[in-house]
């Protein structure tokens, strides 16, 4: 038999080493490079979700600190009641303007304010107030609260709501003390 040439024997151990090399670099990029990856895609989505919802709340902090400062106002749980007066006859021509201010802080809008003078004869001692007024029914309900702080408003006769395009106009009786 023939000796196998030396040169041959070291080419088949560089073939197996080269083999061994070839299967540890494949098992190396399966092992680290491919899991490598996946982690920084996950972590790339992680980051992206995350700048969304920090941009998602620099937008919405004005709106949460303006709930926040209107929710720690407080709201009084009874209405203003004063004790009840007259309006003196030389103010009436006021009651306008200041059924107008009471309007204006309740966010509706004043239509009209027009005192009945139909079937006041001699010494009157109430006023009857036509008031016309358009805005939202929240609105409204602070408009007669504010109606109610006013010490001369004895009481409210009629109450009558139309709905017009955009609004609802409400219409009121008012009676006013007179001193």
């Amino acid at each position: 038999m023939a000796e196998p040439k030396p040169e041959s024997k070291i080419a088949r151990r560089g073939i197996a080493y080269l083999g061994l090399l070839l299967i540890f670099v494949v098992l190396f990029v399966l092992a680290v490079i491919v899991p490598t990856n996946n982690w920084s895609k996950e972590l790339d989505i992680k980051t992206a979700d995350t700048k969304f919802r920090l941009q998602e709340q620099r937008t919405l902090i004005p709106v949460f600190q303006y709930l926040k400062i209107e929710s720690e106002k407080v709201v009084s749980d009874t209405l203003p009641l004063p004790p009840k007066g007259n309006l003196a006859r030389a103010m009436i021509n006021n009651l306008p303007g200041n059924f107008a201010a009471s309007a204006k802080r309740s966010g509706m809008s004043l239509v009209v304010a027009r005192p009945d003078l139909s079937g006041l004869k001699g010494d009157f001692q109430t006023l009857p107030v036509n008031i016309v007024l358009r805005g939202g029914f929240i609105n409204f309900r602070k408009f007669l609260i504010g109606l109610g702080g006013m010490p001369y408003v004895q009481s409210i006769e009629e109450i009558s709501i139309q709905e017009i395009p955009d609004t609802k106009e409400f219409r009121l009786r008012v009676w006013v003390a007179i001193g």
